[in-house]
């Protein structure tokens, strides 16, 4: 009987010691689980200055092409940043019909913008980012806002009916032509070079753009990179703002020959933000 008690007592202190341990890796690791699932767990999250909350494209995204990851260049910053990346491989759902590939976040699609407001973020594309005859045909959308399903209304993009080796701020609105594999439903209003893209690649870089949304006249686009002024302009900025305007940003490649065809390309951002005035614009 005492061999069987000293027996007993042994295990339930292994037992009591397990319990410990079980508990300690919970503690560590459960935080650190649900910051990496807190995207893939819920559909929709808040960027600061925003009313209306974003949410994962996940019906278009290619599978893992969105990811929050630690800084790339600056491994000690514990906050987090957007990545972006396409690869080639089979086209996700309608985005066949234009043999695009994607990755991306937006708004939900009621969002609508106020009459005025500022917008920041910074981008970092990778030193390797393909460009102009290194990517496969298409036009690469970055940064856009959408008032209608058909075409973009204003984006930050490359344009390959100019020259796709600059990142520019271009409009357009639907020419009522049935869409095709390479767009065509699509009418360019202005296309405005913002800088060479080879001359962004490698380094973080920070957009500040304001906007007086109207159908009128009195509209306004003035963006910054880097402090700098690259866009002023005055007009029409929407055309069925009163009724939706969302917000987007990631990769988003369109109108390819065949995404089996695109070359990896990545982009990542962060401080993406809105406010009323420029000093208010987040940039921690």
């Amino acid at each position: 009987m005492p061999l069987r008690a000293n027996r007993s007592s042994s295990g339930f202190k292994d037992i009591g010691i397990l319990n410990f341990l079980r508990k300690i890796l919970i503690a560590v690791l459960l935080p650190v689980l649900s910051a990496n699932l807190s995207f893939g767990a819920e559909r929709t999250f808040k960027v600061p200055g925003f009313t209306h909350p974003f949410r994962v494209t996940t019906e278009r995204n290619q599978p893992g092409g969105f990811t929050m990851v630690k800084d790339p260049l600056d491994q000690y910053n514990a906050a987090k940043v957007f990545k972006f990346s396409i690869n080639p491989g089979p086209c996700v759902r309608d985005d066949c019909e234009q043999q695009s590939a994607r990755a991306t976040v937006q708004q939900g699609r009621k969002a609508k913008q106020p009459k005025e407001a500022w917008y920041g973020w910074d981008m970092y594309f990778v030193p390797d980012f393909p460009i102009g005859s290194k990517q496969v045909r298409g036009h690469e959308i970055f940064v856009e806002f959408k008032d209608q399903d058909q075409c973009q209304l204003v984006a930050l993009t490359t344009n390959p009916h100019s020259n796709d080796q600059f990142l520019s701020w271009s409009m357009e609105k639907p020419s009522g032509k049935q869409m095709t594999q390479f767009g065509g439903d699509c009418i360019d209003l202005f296309d405005m070079r913002v800088a060479p893209i080879r001359e962004l690649a490698g380094a973080w870089h920070r957009f500040e753009l304001f906007v007086r949304w109207t159908s009128e006249g009195d509209g306004r686009f003035l963006m910054f990179l880097d402090g700098k002024q690259v866009v002023d302009y005055q007009g029409i900025t929407c055309f069925s703002c009163d009724k939706l305007n969302y917000f987007l940003f990631g990769n988003y490649l369109c109108c390819t020959t065949g995404t089996k065809l695109v070359v990896p390309a990545t982009v990542y951002y962060r401080y993406v933000s809105m406010a009323k005035s420029r000093e208010a614009l987040v940039w921690k």
